[in-house]
């Protein structure tokens, strides 16, 4: 590949819309990393903006803690993205061999605030906080990457109006899986859930299934920071909060409760916490003989009203009753029909029996958590279409979350949709391979294709081209076309 200007050393990533690969600008003879949209599968002209509006976001942001972007452009068919190149990896790659301190924690909790702050203050979402996206210059400094889901909050187009939900699901705010706008306070939670992670050495929420994962961030209660890091569990609440109105207002919030608790020795070693049993995070602290208020309501939206006992209980049933009509649902999901495409042992297939016409029907509740499983469904498929999971691994892939939905809406246009696109995905793959002489491998791509799509044309020439190998691919086309 060449793109003028830059001599491409390596690459060293590939998402489902890019590859970055390592270059140097021969202008400036520095290294930056290229970002280059994959246009043979994502040439549609929506695809093309939204990866060059990432570049325009990062670039009209300038801030410490946020990657900085050199250039965008095209070349021939190539559509790429000039940014820094930091040496220090990820934050994934660090919680994966680093037990992390509340000091450690707390500071690139403290530095990526400042970069959303800056984001917000411009209008912009990010949407995807997550590990992944948290790089680190050599001398340490995280930095916030990937804004190619962000969104401004002004504006008139919104790039990533798909009716779906977008984000990573174990860092997902809980208003991203529902129908609505999304501000800032999402990254927020996302944050807060990152910082559990660098704690606790573990997810906040862990299940079987990416739908529970979802369903948990939603439903399931904040969860509780190990043991000799309860001084923070606050912190975590008012970031993971499952109502946003119950969140910090504001990054700029957040950053001011951290430096409060910096200021107080909250962030220090449990010995020096223990030799200040003046202070208590949970409500008030006695200071130079005065009684101080915790910064606790200033910084959220509204304080938490004191609901009367009875308001309470209401509240406990009605949780009560959504957690049962979820139950009924994902019971419906399990007993759901096999699909009528018997799809080869690559494609994982869904068992269970169709539910009886004339059943009993489910909970009036039931409905709105169906629609969310059904929302969710169609953006797990289409999310694992991106990063071209077509049939594998197992119960996490495109052709498995849109069978389910099928199976829970026949009539899906998303779903049906969906699982074309897999189909023409399995076209060009076997164009590939044909292209290598390795027929066999071929045969099997056009194969699974066709049982997904069976009226797709492109798999038909393709099936006749893989099944003559004597010759090569030449040989095979001429056959082909003598034969037309």
């Amino acid at each position: 590949m060449e793109i003028p200007g830059f001599e491409i050393k390596r690459r060293i990533g590939q998402g489902g819309m890019a590859t970055a690969y390592l270059a140097e600008q021969r202008s400036l003879g520095r290294e930056v990393v290229l970002k280059v949209l994959d246009t043979a599968t994502r040439d549609t002209p929506e695809t093309i903006e939204r990866f060059l509006n990432e570049g325009r976001i990062i670039a009209s942001l300038n801030h410490p803690h946020i990657i900085t972007i050199y250039d965008i452009g095209r070349y021939e068919d190539k559509v790429y993205i000039s940014m820094e190149y930091v040496e220090g990896g990820d934050l994934k790659q660090r919680m994966q061999r680093t037990v992390f301190t509340p000091a450690m924690a707390i500071d690139i909790i403290e530095k990526v605030a400042g970069g959303l702050a800056a984001a917000h203050d411009s209008g912009i979402v990010h949407r995807d906080v997550k590990p992944g996206n948290i790089l680190f210059r050599r001398d340490g400094t995280p930095l916030l990457s990937d804004f190619g889901i962000a969104k401004r909050l002004s504006g008139d187009s919104d790039l990533t109006s798909t009716g779906m939900f977008l984000g990573s699901p174990n860092y997902m705010a809980p208003e991203q899986s529902e129908a609505g706008p999304i501000d800032g306070r999402a990254d927020i939670y996302s944050l807060g859930v990152i910082l559990y992670e660098m704690l606790a050495g573990e997810r906040a929420y862990s299940a079987d299934s990416v739908i529970d994962v979802i369903v948990m961030h939603k439903k399931a209660p904040v969860p509780k920071l190990p043991a000799g890091h309860e001084a923070l569990q606050e912190l975590l609440e008012l970031m993971m909060a499952k109502n946003r109105r119950d969140r910090f207002r504001d990054a700029r919030s957040l950053i001011h409760y951290i430096r409060e608790l910096r200021r107080k020795g909250i962030v220090r070693s449990d010995s020096e916490l223990s030799a200040r049993p003046d202070f208590d995070i949970t409500g008030e602290h006695e200071e130079e003989g005065e009684t101080t208020r915790s910064t606790r309501v200033s910084l959220i939206e509204k304080p938490r009203p004191r609901w009367p006992q009875w308001l309470l209980l209401g509240g406990l049933v009605t949780c009560a009753l959504g957690w049962g009509a979820l139950l009924v649902v994902e019971r419906k999901m399990q007993r759901a029909e096999r699909p009528a495409i018997q799809v080869s042992a690559a494609l994982e297939s869904v068992g269970g029996d169709t539910p009886a016409t004339g059943a009993a029907p489910a909970p009036a509740g039931a409905a709105s958590e169906l629609a969310q499983v059904k929302n969710a469904l169609l953006w797990l498929g289409q999310h694992s279409l991106d990063e071209m999971r077509l049939t594998a691994p197992p119960r996490d892939n495109a052709y498995y979350y849109f069978t389910r939905l099928l199976q829970l809406d026949p009539g899906n246009a998303g779903a049906r949709a969906g699982l074309k696109s897999i189909a023409a995905q399995c076209a060009l793959l076997a164009e590939r391979e044909i292209a290598q002489n390795r027929f066999a491998e071929a045969l099997s791509l056009v194969g699974v294709g066709l049982q997904i799509d069976p009226d797709n044309e492109s798999l038909r020439v393709l099936h006749d081209l893989a099944d003559k190998p004597q010759g090569g691919f030449l040989q095979a086309l001429r056959h082909l076309f003598d034969s037309t």
